[in-house]
Order: C-alpha cells, then sequence, then structure tokens
C-alpha cells in the first residue's frame, strides 16, 4: 500500500521530487566533498612541505659509530651481511607506518672524517690539500652505468693483511673531469695511522638516475664539492676540493686502518607521493620510538649497538603538524557555518513542504490515518526522492575528490540525506499530533512559550561560554568544536534577540503610517507584522552566513595587514638605500628622487655601536634629519616621536644636552637623567625625549635618534661634513604611484658606493601564503561561497513560501482598482523589513564579532607561519580586522535578491488574469 502511494504521489508531484534530489544531491555532495578536500590540500602541503627540505630530511636516517660498538659472535660489524641486516631490519619496523620508497634503500659504511690527499696532479684551489671519503655503499652497479674500466672488486683476504693494503675504487665521471682522474690512478689518502691505504681507480662510472637517493643521500656523492677551512682572526679562508671514492661493499673491514673512524648509516627514503596527512601522527610516533622507545631497544637488540636517527624528517613533520593546527581552526570554523547554514535550508525545505501540504495531511488525519501511518508514508514518499540524490552526491564527491579515507565523507552524506528524510515527517507530525482549531501566528502579536524562552536561554549561555572560553584558552591551537562554533553560536543569538525586537519597529511604523492618506504604507506594514513566525529559519541561515563570511573577512585582513606592517617595520619605508661600506655618494639621493614613483624621501647616518660603559647592549646611533624623518616615518605607517621632540636643546656649549628618542630597552637604562653618547663626532650629552618600539632606519634593535644637525653644530671640526655623510637612504612611493625597482636598482648599481636595495614589495612577497595556508584558505572561502548560496537559497525559500497568498491579495486589490505600481511597493513594504533585518542584523554581528571573538584568535601562525622569522620587535596589529566589503557585498547582494525576485513574482502575477489568481487556493 505504502510503494503504492510513494508511486502515485512521485507521478502527480515530479516538480518536488526534483527539487528534493536535487537539494540532497548538491548538500550530500558538499557534505562529502568538505572532509575529502582537507584531505587533498593537507596531502599535497605535507608533500611540497618535504620535497622542499633538505634531500635527507626526505627518509628516515641512521648513522651509527663503529668505534662505540663491539662485534658480535667474531663476525666483524662492518661485514656487507651485517650492515644488509640491519637495513632489513629498519625497513620491517618503519613499514607498518612509513610509506618506503621501494627498492631506493642507501646503506654501507664511510669514513668518519675526511683524508688528505697529497698525490701530484691534483688541482687545488688554495695551498690545502685535496680530501676525499672513502665510501663502501652497496649496490654501485645497479645504481651506475660504467663508463671506463670495470667496477671495484674486493679485496682478497692477503691484502687484508698486508701492511698497506690497496683498495679498489671507483670515482664518478664529474669527479674524473675536475679532479683529472683516470682508470689506473693509484691516490694515497692520508688518515690518523701510520701505514696508509692505496687506492686505486678501476673505474669511471656515471648515475642511472642523477636524482635517485643513492645519490643524494650525501652532498659528494655526485661530484666533488668545495669546502671551505676554518680561518683564524684576520685570515683569509682556505678552500679545497673534497671528493668521494666508491669502493665494494667488502672493502668496509680496511676503512679502520686510515685511523680516522668509520661511520656505518642506513637510509630509507619516504615515497613522497603516498605520505598522507592523517598518517603524519603514526608516521611521528615512529620515529619518536626509533629515537628513543620500544623499536629503538629492538634495533639495539638486533644491531648489538645503539643507533643514531637523524632528526630531519621529524622536525619537518613537526612544523607540518603545527601549520595544520594553526590553520585547522579556520577551517572548522568554516565548516561549522556553512553546516549550521545547509541544516537551516533542509529543515526549511521540509517546513516548506508541510505548509504546502497541511491540508492533505490533516485531511488524512480526519478520515482515520493514524499519526505513524502518515508519518510513514511522508517518510517513504520523501527517501524515494532524497536517497537516490545522497548516493548520487557521496559518489560524485567520492570520484572527483579521491583520496584514501572514504568512511567520515560517507557518513556526512548520510546524515545529510536523513536529515532530508525526516524533516517533513516530524514537521507534518507535530502539526497534526492533536486536532487544533487554526489560528493566526503572527509575529508581531504572538507570545512566545515558555519551552522558546528556555531554549533561548540556552543558546544564550552557550554563546556566553563559547565566547569566554575562546577569549580565555584562544583558538589557535586544537580543534576544538566548541570553539570553532563561536561565530555561529553568535550569529544564533543575534538572530534570537533580533527576532525579539522585530515586532518593535513594526509597531512603532504602523501608528505613523495609518495616518496617511494612501493605503499602500500602512497595509504594507500590517501585513509585516502579520508574516508567520515560522520565519525564524530563514534569518538564522542569513545570519550564520554573514557572520562566517565578515569572520572570513575580518581573519584575512588582519593577516594582510600583519603582513604588510611587518613588512614596513623590516624595510622602513617603501625601498631602502643603504651602504654597504663607508656611506652614500652625496649625488645619490637627488638621482634617486628622479626614479619614476619615487615621492617622499629622506636619508640617516646609522652608527653600530658595541656595549660601552654607557649601554649594557650594542646600539645603533641615527643622525636624523627630524621633519623630513618624521614625515617618513608617519608615511610608512611606523610609530614616530611627537612634533618638536628632537628640537629641544638644555645647557650652553660643550655643556649642551641634546634630546634623544630611544628605544624601550635603552630609554630604560637612561632613565630620567643625562648619558654621554659616542657619535663619529665626537662625545655628546643626550636625555631622553621620547621611546619608540622601532624606527625605520634601524629595524630590529636598540636605536638612539638624534638630530644630525645639532650633533654637528656642537662638534664644529675640520671633515665633520664627511661624517655627516648618510649611510642609509628610505623613499616612499608618491601617491597613487608604484617606484620603479627596476630604474631605482639601476640607479644604485651605477653610483661610485656600494648600495644595497631593499624594498617592500619584496619583503612582503616573501610573506606569501605557504602551500597549507593557502589550501586552508581556498577552503575557506569555498564554504563560504557554499554558505553563501544556502543563504540565498533559504531567501528564495521564504519568498516562495509566501508567494501564493501574497499573489491572492495583490489579485484582489487589483480587482478593487491598484495599479501595479502600488502593487510592487506593497509587495516591497511587506517583505523587505525582514530581508532587511537580515542584512543589517549581519552587518552588526561581523562588526560584533571582531571585539568579541577577536582577543581570542592568535593570527601569528597564519600571518608568519611556524618557523622561526627574524621580524623586527614591533606590535604589528595582529587581530582580526573588520573588512568593509566582506560586510557590505553579502548584505547587499541579498537585499537586491530579493527585490529582484519580488518583483519578477509581481510581475509574473501582473501577466496572469485575476480569476487564476483568487482561484490558487482552490486546488490542493
Amino acid at each position: 500500500m505504502r510503494l503504492a502511494w510513494v508511486r502515485v504521489r512521485l507521478r502527480s508531484a515530479r516538480g518536488a521530487a526534483l527539487a528534493t534530489f536535487a537539494l540532497v544531491l548538491a548538500t550530500a555532495f558538499l557534505a562529502a566533498a568538505l572532509p575529502r578536500a582537507v584531505d587533498r590540500y593537507e596531502d599535497r602541503a605535507l608533500r611540497q612541505t618535504v620535497l622542499a627540505g633538505q634531500f635527507p630530511d626526505r627518509g628516515v636516517a641512521l648513522t651509527e659509530d663503529y668505534d662505540a660498538r663491539q662485534g658480535l659472535g667474531g663476525t666483524s660489524p662492518l661485514d656487507p651481511s651485517g650492515i644488509g641486516s640491519v637495513q632489513t631490519a629498519v625497513r620491517s619496523l618503519l613499514a607498518g607506518a612509513a610509506p618506503l620508497a621501494p627498492g631506493a634503500a642507501v646503506y654501507g659504511a664511510r669514513t668518519a672524517k675526511e683524508s688528505g690527499v697529497p698525490d701530484q696532479g691534483l688541482p687545488l684551489t688554495s695551498s690545502h690539500l685535496p680530501t676525499a671519503d672513502l665510501v663502501a655503499q652497496a649496490d654501485v652497479g645497479a645504481h651506475a652505468r660504467l663508463l671506463s674500466g670495470r667496477l671495484p672488486h674486493a679485496p682478497r683476504s692477503s691484502a687484508q693483511d698486508a701492511s698497506a693494503p690497496v683498495v679498489e675504487a671507483a670515482v664518478t665521471e664529474r669527479t674524473a673531469q675536475v679532479l683529472h682522474l683516470k682508470v689506473g690512478r693509484t691516490l694515497h689518502p692520508q688518515g690518523l695511522s701510520p701505514t696508509p691505504l692505496t687506492v686505486r681507480i678501476t673505474g669511471i662510472v656515471a648515475p642511472r638516475d642523477p636524482a635517485a637517493a643513492y645519490w643524494n643521500e650525501d652532498g659528494d656523492m655526485l661530484g666533488p664539492v668545495v669546502n671551505e677551512q676554518p680561518a683564524g682572526v684576520g685570515e683569509a679562508p682556505h678552500t679545497y676540493w673534497h671528493f668521494t671514492l666508491l669502493t665494494d661493499p667488502a672493502a668496509a673491514v680496511l676503512l679502520p686502518r686510515l685511523g680516522a673512524g668509520v661511520t656505518l648509516y642506513w637510509y630509507e627514503p619516504m615515497a613522497v607521493g603516498r605520505l598522507t596527512a592523517h598518517g603524519v601522527p603514526a608516521l611521528r610516533g615512529t620515529l619518536d620510538s626509533l629515537s628513543g622507545g620500544p623499536l629503538a631497544a629492538r634495533l639495539q637488540d638486533t644491531v648489538g649497538a645503539p643507533v643514531d636517527i637523524g632528526d630531519g624528517l621529524a622536525t619537518v613533520l613537526g612544523e607540518f603538524v603545527r601549520e595544520r593546527d594553526a590553520t585547522a581552526p579556520l577551517v572548522l570554523v568554516a565548516a561549522v557555518g556553512v553546516g549550521t547554514t545547509a541544516l537551516a535550508v533542509l529543515l526549511m525545505a521540509g517546513g516548506l513542504a508541510e505548509e504546502r501540504r497541511r491540508a492533505e495531511i490533516v485531511l488524512l488525519r480526519a478520515r482515520g490515518g493514524s499519526l505513524r501511518a502518515v508519518t510513514g508514508r511522508l517518510a517513504a514518499e520523501t527517501a524515494a526522492a532524497a536517497v537516490p540524490g545522497g548516493v548520487v552526491g557521496a559518489l560524485l564527491a567520492v570520484v572527483l575528490l579521491p583520496t584514501g579515507r572514504w568512511l567520515l565523507p560517507v557518513l556526512l552524506a548520510a546524515l545529510a540525506t536523513a536529515v532530508v528524510v525526516v524533516a517533513l515527517p516530524v514537521r507534518a507530525g507535530f502539526a497534526v499530533r492533536r486536532p487544533r482549531p487554526g489560528g493566526r501566528e503572527d509575529v508581531a502579536t504572538a507570545r512566545p512559550s515558555r519551552r522558546r524562552l528556555v531554549v533561548e536561554l540556552t543558546v544564550v549561555v552557550l554563546t556566553v561560554g563559547a565566547v569566554a572560553a575562546l577569549r580565555q584558552r584562544g583558538g589557535g591551537s586544537g580543534t576544538d568544536p566548541f570553539l570553532a562554533a563561536a561565530p555561529v553560536l553568535v550569529a544564533i543569538a543575534a538572530a534570537l534577540v533580533l527576532l525579539r525586537l522585530y515586532p518593535v519597529p513594526l509597531r512603532l511604523l504602523a501608528r505613523p503610517a495609518a495616518r496617511l492618506s494612501g493605503a499602500v504604507t500602512h497595509l504594507g506594514l500590517a501585513r509585516a507584522g502579520r508574516s508567520s513566525t515560522g520565519g525564524q529559519l530563514p534569518l538564522l541561515a542569513v545570519l550564520v552566513a554573514l557572520t562566517v563570511t565578515s569572520f572570513g573577512g575580518s581573519v584575512l585582513a588582519g593577516i594582510s595587514q600583519g603582513r604588510d606592517r611587518a613588512a614596513a617595520a623590516t624595510v622602513g619605508a617603501d625601498a631602502r638605500l643603504d651602504a654597504a661600506t663607508s656611506t652614500l655618494s652625496p649625488r645619490l639621493p637627488g638621482a634617486v628622487r628622479k626614479v619614476p614613483g619615487v615621492g617622499l624621501t629622506t636619508t640617516a647616518r646609522v652608527e653600530q655601536n658595541s656595549a660601552d660603559a654607557t649601554f649594557s647592549e650594542s646600539y645603533a646611533v641615527v643622525l636624523v634629519d627630524p621633519a623630513s624623518y618624521d614625515k617618513l616615518t608617519r608615511a610608512v605607517g611606523l610609530p614616530s616621536f611627537r612634533s618638536g621632540a628632537l628640537s629641544g636643546h638644555r645647557g650652553t656649549g660643550a655643556d649642551e644636552v641634546l634630546p634623544a628618542v630611544l628605544s624601550p630597552g635603552l630609554a630604560e637604562q637612561v632613565g630620567q637623567g643625562t648619558v654621554s653618547l659616542s657619535t663619529g663626532l665626537g662625545s655628546t650629552d643626550i636625555r631622553a625625549a621620547g621611546v619608540l618600539p622601532t624606527t625605520p632606519a634601524a629595524p630590529g634593535g636598540e636605536f638612539v635618534l638624534v638630530s644630525a644637525a645639532s650633533v654637528a653644530a656642537l662638534h664644529p671640526v675640520a671633515g665633520a661634513d664627511t661624517l655627516e655623510e648618510p649611510t642609509t637612504l628610505l623613499a616612499m612611493a608618491a601617491p597613487g604611484r608604484h617606484i620603479d625597482a627596476a630604474a631605482l636598482r639601476k640607479v644604485a648599481a651605477m653610483d661610485t658606493s656600494s648600495v644595497s636595495v631593499l624594498l617592500r614589495s619584496q619583503e612582503r612577497a616573501a610573506l606569501a601564503d605557504t602551500p597549507l595556508q593557502r589550501g586552508a584558505r581556498n577552503l575557506y572561502l569555498a564554504a563560504v561561497a557554499a554558505g553563501a548560496g544556502y543563504s540565498a537559497l533559504a531567501l528564495l525559500l521564504s519568498l516562495l513560501q509566501a508567494a501564493p497568498g501574497r499573489a491572492t491579495v495583490v489579485a484582489r486589490l487589483r480587482t478593487m482598482g491598484m495599479t501595479r505600481r502600488q502593487a510592487r511597493r506593497l509587495v516591497l513594504l511587506e517583505t523587505l523589513p525582514q530581508v532587511l533585518l537580515a542584512a543589517v542584523g549581519g552587518v552588526l554581528v561581523g562588526l560584533a564579532a571582531v571585539p568579541l571573538l577577536g582577543p581570542g584568535i592568535d593570527l601569528r601562525a597564519l600571518t608568519f607561519g611556524t618557523g622561526p622569522r627574524d621580524f623586527t620587535p614591533v606590535d604589528f596589529g595582529l587581530g582580526l580586522r573588520a573588512n568593509p566589503w566582506a560586510l557590505a557585498l553579502p548584505s547587499a547582494g541579498l537585499l537586491i535578491l530579493a527585490c529582484a525576485v519580488l518583483l519578477a513574482q509581481t510581475w509574473l502575477s501582473g501577466r496572469r488574469r485575476e480569476s487564476t489568481e483568487l482561484r490558487a487556493g482552490d486546488r490542493v
């Protein structure tokens, strides 16, 4: 019977079934796509992060010092089989948690210290001898092509007992070319042992794959490198060639004869393309266990001695996890916001269907249908359209966004489908569970029940708790859903407050409108007050979407401003020119002013002083022209000293005390007294006239700002003009223009002095988003777009729900003589108050979210990343910043959309005959 009912309903209401199918398909797709999109961009960011590091940091590196271990059962630990067994053990321990690259393991033994090679004919870069490492690395034949000669053989047993054994070795083509080595050449590396080794070159090889781990585990495998010997004070460094001699693995037993020690090593490179973000915790746990846990104990039992594990990969993974933890709250806020908006729209769709079919449902109950039977039939009818949509949406997400995990996406898609399936039956069941007389539910006259009051108070308490917890604990670490829901809870609480306040302005406007000569305004406001109280869901969906959008805009605006201020504090202006030696030439400032785009400029003389009797730390003395320097400081947006701070003098002649602006650390040491300052012109007494956290000419350190003219006037000595010459030039772009970087660099290159150029745009570009930040930002914007789409859909559904009644009223009034213009005005006055309430409420909530949530949002990791950065110690103003575009555009878009829909509905109604509209309610 139920199946027949479903078949009949689907045939008679194809449009409603298709709409339900499309809505569930889109929602299920988004629900399933969100976690898969997160996995995809996190996986991509992880792989890019690993590939950006040094090659040894892309795998697990283990080493052991041969001098620190003992042999097992008389077997030499340098035996190739022993080294290979350790590699097998390491790989088995890592196989469960680490995606290892197949057949790419690198293991062997090499001399622990480089050995000098005194043989004649080797090229020199200085008086220092070339050096070499002997490397007994496994499988050289599988990774190299033989160009000439043959591969080295294992040493004969008799050679091991000889007083001067001979070791065969091969060199790479690049090494042979640079060091002029040929097959048959013998070398004699010098070690700490009095008995040297003789190395005979038997072959020249070329890598089969120069990018393979085999040739990149150490930097000297592919070819010789230039090393530098540490030099003493005042000495020039000595450079020298360093190269590798590849021996047979069996020759490792001879390496200790050099007396330089032997290092055993095992390197297991990761299959970077198979690394996944959700697998990072297990991989980090395995690395920690290998470093000092159960796996380390098992490996020590296998090897017979402790093995050191490199921390390169663990460091890279740790940085990735810290940055992911910093970006995760932003993504979670977007997910909670779009999920709440989608839930409201799904419930609205169920409510719209229930309102449209209420008469039918009441009739079924009146004819003896049980509540269970009626709701069961409605659930079966809805499931027939919703379940296929949910299945198709989930399959699309799985196919279009391939990742390794599928359980959570499928569960979220199933949840979205279940909401649609139960929304209509539950709503209809509550509506007809007991007979009740029909009555109006005007928003302006309805009295909220005690149950609603309890729900509203509960939401307010949860909102206050979430905001307080976010401000106290901060949302920059972890993924606490309660904290991530704070913006959504603020929007929900604001919606409840606005719905409570909404009737008040309607009542206040209705009274003066009743005295107007025309009836349209009074009628429109009256009908706005008679709208159903069931309009909470559209307002809730719109406010949540607008709040999430404005919150994201505030976060992005705060990040952008923080990076701008960091770049400004680091450079000090739009462009900075520093003299590498001595001072800037006198003609350079004039030449810079002629560069296209250059506006305000100023010069400064910066003298770096070490700690002395005056100050206990190094500092910079900055001699400036106070007027132009103050203008530039204000133009760049950095803290500036008060006007005239550097112009006051005390005393006369040599006893005159000059005012100075100091950094906080130096100002604390000066206090209220005077100190003697050493400058290039002589000693000068200064007093603190102001304190600044940073200054453009000397960013990132302690400084003393004094007037150059005042210092020169106190020391009128010969050569003072030369000592006053500036060392730094700061330039700002002219209003509305950009400095021509190429022209500026050309001017600096043509100058007689050696000048370095640094641009603020260059420093700002270096603060671009990392791959993880870029992925989180793109996902957030996509979620905001989806939320905006759902809010627009909520608005359309609310307008669609009231459309039949609105069309009937307009048709009746048209029969009484109302013009089309008056009809359009009536429709707008009736509907726009709620839309305007949502738009204005969204702007207000977005503005309120900045001071409410701002103290709990730490944007430092999102702005600068988690890696170490050397920034000028200045308050970058990090925090949420209201973004006018993110506040105004969505709200204005909703208003425009509502007006367009209402006018379109009025136009369509005007084209139909009034008799048709008046009979619209006769059809069930």
